[in-house]
């Protein structure tokens, strides 16, 4: 396994924004589920309940309220760039980043970045604004997250139970700070998780999931648990760790059972892969600033490994020490 070290970066701020709305499944999808059938689907994915945002908050809106938080204070004229990471952004063009530099009011002389990416969307973003705030000397604003309801089929139980929305947003500055990176693609299997139809290449029309996100869940489970944790233990070798040392898998909240199993898989209790989603649902690019901001009262985070992994199908992984970070909450919008 390749791994990409950066130092001389260091991560000062992290936000978290979801949506005010907050459905139990049988309320958001009483054609698929009544209360019975719901507890047994949140019993196997761990979702309860999940945030949905309304049809005129956008992901850019989630991480923009986010990028105020982790924004404050700070001198915008020293905010060399805007990485934006998302698979719902506000338009087809332009890039939602030029939208929240505007918004966001930092310099005209930003560069502004969208990086298409999913689940593990979070890890390359990250690598992303590190590289910008190392090689251009300045913070870096980096706003991630999904609102993947707006692509779930009304009448699909695969997606409409698990998906939940979130925004985030990761200040980073120059300063002592070590960060390492590793990534994996799969490209071979982009049909396991896939949204048909709705840009420029046009297949063969899929009645039940034309322009909608269409999910093989035993493909998923299977890369989740064959691939994550051959990569994760790879990199760790490759960092001359182990995962004795690692004090928190902060991993994509795929669901419970997919996480309780990772850990298995890596030989780790169950608390040091922590699924903290339950009453989010799946946040996609977002979910592992939200595990860091939920446990980062009651765990040590010197040495976190985050690992991303899905839609790609592709897995991301960053080795790094949060526990000078300010961790400034979860909001709502």
């Amino acid at each position: 396994m390749k791994i990409h070290v950066i130092e001389g970066v260091r991560i000062k701020r992290i936000a978290c924004t979801v949506p005010q709305q907050q459905y139990a499944l049988a309320e958001y999808a009483p054609n698929l589920f009544d209360e019975k059938s719901a507890k047994r689907m949140a019993r196997g994915t761990g979702f309860a309940q999940l945030r949905i945002a309304p049809e005129q908050v956008t992901t850019a809106d989630l991480c923009a309220q986010s990028a105020e938080h982790v924004l404050a204070g700070v001198d915008k004229e020293q905010v060399g760039a805007m990485v934006f990471v998302s698979q719902t952004p506000d338009y087809v063009l332009p890039a939602t980043s030029h939208v929240l530099q505007n918004r966001l009011g930092l310099s005209n002389d930003t560069l502004c970045l969208d990086i298409n990416e999913g689940c593990a969307g979070w890890v390359s973003g990250l690598y992303a604004a590190a590289n910008c705030c190392k090689n251009m000397k300045t913070d870096v604003c980096f706003g991630g997250g999904d609102t993947i309801s707006k692509l779930t089929h009304p009448e699909d139980r695969a997606t409409r139970s698990i998906f939940g929305d979130a925004g985030t947003a990761t200040l980073l500055e120059p300063g002592p700070g070590r960060l390492v990176f590793a990534f994996q693609s799969f490209g071979e299997s982009k049909d396991a998780i896939i949204v048909r139809n709705r840009a420029a290449r046009r297949e063969h029309p899929q009645a039940e999931h034309d322009g909608t996100l269409y999910l093989d869940g035993g493909a998923i489970m299977e890369f989740a648990l064959d691939k994550v944790p051959v990569a994760i233990n790879e990199m760790l070798q490759a960092c001359g760790q182990t995962v004795e040392n690692v004090s928190l898998f902060a991993c994509h909240q795929a669901n419970q059972l997919i996480l309780r199993s990772l850990a298995d898989e890596l030989g780790v209790a169950r608390e040091k892969v922590p699924f903290t989603a339950g009453k989010i649902g799946n946040e996609s690019s977002a979910s592992i600033p939200l595990v860091l901001s939920a446990v980062q009262e009651q765990t040590e985070l010197t040495q976190v490994c985050c690992c991303g992994f899905g839609v790609g199908l592709a897995i991301g992984i960053a080795m790094a020490d949060f526990s000078a970070v300010e961790f400034l909450g979860v909001d709502t919008l």
